[in-house]
């Protein structure tokens, strides 16, 4: 018998027999899976029981502890620093201008990393990778490369795909596809670290059902994140509505793992749009090609809903990490890093 043939027989026995796995057990069954090994019906198996019976967090501890021990890491030399995490299948409504936003943050003085993938099913939607592509940034650097970004304080900003940080969770995409449903990695992957700070590594994530920030509290501060910013966002992620208040959370992990209500409201940052996010205007789909022609128009100074989409993603993150003193000041220094052509600056100096 195999870690992972003994955890089926555990959590795949219907609904009156299925028992819950402990984190050493999830632990085992995921490294089975990650080493390459494992049979794939059987990685199958294991990954839609637990959704069907639902993970609990020893679950959902253990497996992520088997996808960052597999995970490449390292420290930059950086006091702070900001990973974000928006979903990896990408968006299908609204362009994901928050491609741009590390660079934003990074020229504010926040060093900032966003993770992904190029695609991932079942959605299948526009990422982070392919709008830096376009736009001519590497998507395809190290982990080690990465952090060589982050030390350079006239840079301060990367983008690190799953290939590079967690090849072997990013073989596993075939099998996830074939799947149909999200298995929990869909989660998880979300809250690897490839790089630390000296001092604090924060976390900005994104969720939609309300069942999940308590999920992702726990997780953040076992995972070490010093804190969280949860935000009920625009198709799940990093983002929250622009033209109403979002019911998102935070934790301060020195404090608690658990997850603290943070009504954000939009015009606490001076933002008044009637719109929820960017929406494309050339066509009814969301592309790449667009996303990066409104990102650099807002890198540019020019007004709108990806102006503002970049203010308030930029300004909200300040806040949390203390570097501002209310989200109105967070958001007056955001536009004037933005207008004075300071993060246009970080962004030309990351291109190719």
């Amino acid at each position: 018998m195999t870690a992972l043939s003994d955890a089926i027989r555990k959590v795949a026995t219907g609904p009156h027999l299925t028992k819950d796995l402990s984190k050493q057990e999830a632990f085992d069954a995921m490294t089975e899976i990650l080493s390459g090994q494992a049979d794939e019906v059987q990685a199958a198996i294991f990954f839609i029981s637990l959704r069907i019976k639902r993970e609990t967090n020893d679950e959902n501890l253990g497996i992520l502890q088997a996808i960052q021990a597999q995970t490449q890491q390292e420290t930059a030399d950086v006091d702070q620093l900001l990973i974000l995490s928006d979903p990896y299948n990408g968006y299908n409504r609204h362009c994901p201008i928050s491609a741009f936003l590390p660079v934003v943050l990074a020229a504010a003085g926040l060093p900032t990393i966003s993770q992904g993938v190029d695609e991932m099913g079942p959605k299948f939607g526009v990422t982070h990778s392919q709008v830096l592509t376009v736009a001519g940034v590497a998507t395809d650097c190290s982990v080690e490369q990465a952090k060589c970004r982050l030390n350079n304080p006239e840079l301060s900003w990367a983008y690190i795909d799953q290939a590079q940080a967690s090849a072997s969770l990013y073989a596993l995409q075939e099998l996830r596809t074939r799947m149909i449903k999200r298995p929990s990695l869909a989660t998880l992957e979300k809250l690897v670290m490839p790089i630390k700070a000296k001092l604090k590594t924060h976390l900005q994530i994104g969720f939609v059902h309300k069942e999940y920030p308590p999920i992702l509290a726990q997780l953040a501060q076992q995972a070490g994140f010093n804190s969280a910013l949860i935000i009920r966002g625009i198709e799940g992620g990093i983002l929250p509505t622009l033209r109403e208040t979002s019911n998102c959370f935070t934790i301060q992990s020195e404090q608690s793992d658990v997850a603290q209500a943070y009504p954000l409201d939009p015009i606490e940052f001076g933002i008044e749009q009637t719109t929820r996010g960017v929406l494309p205007k050339r066509s009814e789909n969301v592309t790449a090609e667009e996303t990066v022609d409104l990102g650099s128009k807002a890198l540019a100074g020019q007004s709108g809903v990806a102006f503002d989409s970049l203010v308030l993603g930029g300004a909200m993150a300040l806040y949390h990490c203390s570097l501002q003193a209310s989200p109105q000041q967070a958001a007056d220094y955001i536009r004037q890093v933005i207008k004075s052509g300071k993060a246009n600056s970080y962004f030309k100096q990351g291109l190719n």
